[in-house]
């Protein structure tokens, strides 16, 4: 059976991308990609090339599908780790892959730097992501309650539809305290990276840039 390799190539900073990243998209014939994402490869690409964008998603990810199973060796490259918020979920839901087997290669997610950027562990905290851009009123509900039950969060926001500020506005509004901590991890392993340790409160009249991670503490005061 044809192959599709989604690889993950970590959260933005080439000393985030496994080797064994490299490895496979030194042996693709295809590589598929958002151009930051190629631009993390420039010395290891060796075959075509094409631009992902939102656009064009759905034919890229079609050609990527035709070009495996006409016998090409394709990578399909995701940010991050393509299991969270990357491209995993769209190809399977996407129908072209009925054809081809889906090898995954691990990267390491925005999640995970930002845990370690903040030397916290994640074992038990709620994780959300809101990089689809609809987000329903079950979601908002459920990332409430986590808080209110004293659940760590972690989160992806959408920085058009449901951006570090509005989420803060929300949660407020639903009742979590103001007072509640906040840290806003934006562009992490990259050179321009910085944290912000703020509350809900203060997070709600600020402007944070589009790649970002926000990590919300537990609270432990439910109201009710």
């Amino acid at each position: 059976m044809a192959k599709l390799n989604i690889v993950g190539v970590g959260p933005g900073s080439p000393d985030y991308v496994t080797p064994a990243a490299r490895k496979t998209v030194q042996k693709a014939e295809v590589v598929i990609g958002a151009q930051r994402s190629l631009n993390l490869f420039t010395d290891d690409i060796k075959g075509e090339t094409m631009i992902l964008t939102a656009k064009n998603l759905n034919s890229a990810l079609k050609f990527a599908v035709e070009s495996a199973e006409k016998g090409k060796n394709v990578a399909l490259l995701s940010t991050g780790d393509p299991g969270f918020s990357g491209l995993l979920q769209t190809v399977l839901k996407s129908g072209f892959v009925k054809a081809v087997e889906v090898n995954v290669v691990p990267g390491v997610s925005s999640i995970q730097a930002c845990a370690a950027r903040l030397g916290i562990s994640w074992d038990d905290a709620c994780l959300f992501t809101f990089h689809e851009g609809d987000v329903s009123a079950e979601e908002k509900i459920e990332l409430a309650s986590c808080i209110k039950k004293g659940k760590e969060v972690m989160l992806l926001p959408d920085s058009r539809a449901f951006p570090p500020r509005e989420i803060a506005s929300f949660l407020i509004k639903a009742e979590v305290d103001k007072e509640t901590p906040v840290f806003v991890c934006e562009n992490l392993t990259l050179d321009d990276e910085k944290v912000t340790s703020s509350s809900l409160e203060e997070v709600s009249k600020q402007t944070f840039r589009s790649l970002c991670v926000m990590v919300i503490k537990a609270n432990h005061k439910e109201k009710g």
